[in-house]
């Protein structure tokens, strides 16, 4: 009897262990929550620039500042324009010539003693005439150094001098190119030829040969080296 008592009692703690083995085992499991990885902070994105102008250039940019440029490379308004200055005609000119032309030499008296006269010019012809007949003069100038200051009208290929009077007083021919109206003579011819075109000197040298007239004197100049008429001058007495 008291083994079978306690076999029931060995029996009853066996059951109560597998009962409360199987409460264990059904008994859900806690769960362990999984921890989400942290999200790493990120740095501020800024803004993408805005696209540039087709231009080029940044609509912030600052302009750099121009480069002058040098002085011999501005070009100036009034050259950009094609202004050819035509050559004005000489006023009163009787050749209607323009200026810096020379004037047209017409014999219409040539030289003779009884009426003398160069570039077929007589002494005493007004200036007005002169200009009349060649055109205004390139230069013009005073010669002051005798007590009748001449003004002379410089034309190139020769010179005209008038006194106070604006009269006509002298003539030099400084170019062979003109015709002086001595039968043919002209500068650069041989000396020689001289008495041929205009007959017997009044007075003659190796350097000069002189021919007199009523109020005039004709004077030509010899070079002594080549015999040559260097100058060939016309004036009143």
């Amino acid at each position: 009897m008291k083994r079978k008592k306690a076999f029931i009692g060995f029996l009853s703690v066996v059951i109560c262990l597998a009962a409360l083995a199987a409460g264990c085992q059904s008994k859900p499991v806690a769960v362990e929550p999984k921890m989400q990885p942290s999200v790493q902070e990120q740095p501020p994105v800024s803004p993408a620039p805005a696209p540039e102008a087709e231009s080029g250039t940044p609509d912030n940019a600052v302009p750099a500042p121009a480069t002058p440029l040098p002085s011999n490379e501005k070009v100036s308004l009034a050259s950009a324009e094609d202004k050819t200055e035509q050559p004005s005609a000489n006023p009163g000119s009787g050749n209607n010539g323009a200026a810096g032309t020379k004037p047209k030499i017409e014999i219409e008296r040539p030289y003779t003693q009884a009426k003398p006269t160069l570039l077929g010019l007589t002494l005493k012809t007004n200036a007005s005439a002169i200009v009349n007949k060649f055109g205004k003069p390139k230069n013009e100038f005073v010669m002051d150094e005798d007590s009748d200051p001449m003004t002379v009208y410089d034309y190139g290929d020769f010179l005209i001098g008038f006194n106070a009077k604006q009269e006509l007083h002298f003539i030099d021919v400084r170019s062979s190119d003109v015709d002086p109206g001595l039968n043919g003579l002209k500068l650069g011819d041989p000396a020689a030829d001289i008495s041929k075109a205009l007959g017997k000197p009044t007075a003659s040298s190796n350097y000069v040969m002189t021919y007199k007239a009523s109020g005039a004197t004709l004077k030509l100049d010899i070079d002594p080296k080549t015999q040559k008429i260097n100058s060939i001058k016309l004036f009143a007495e």
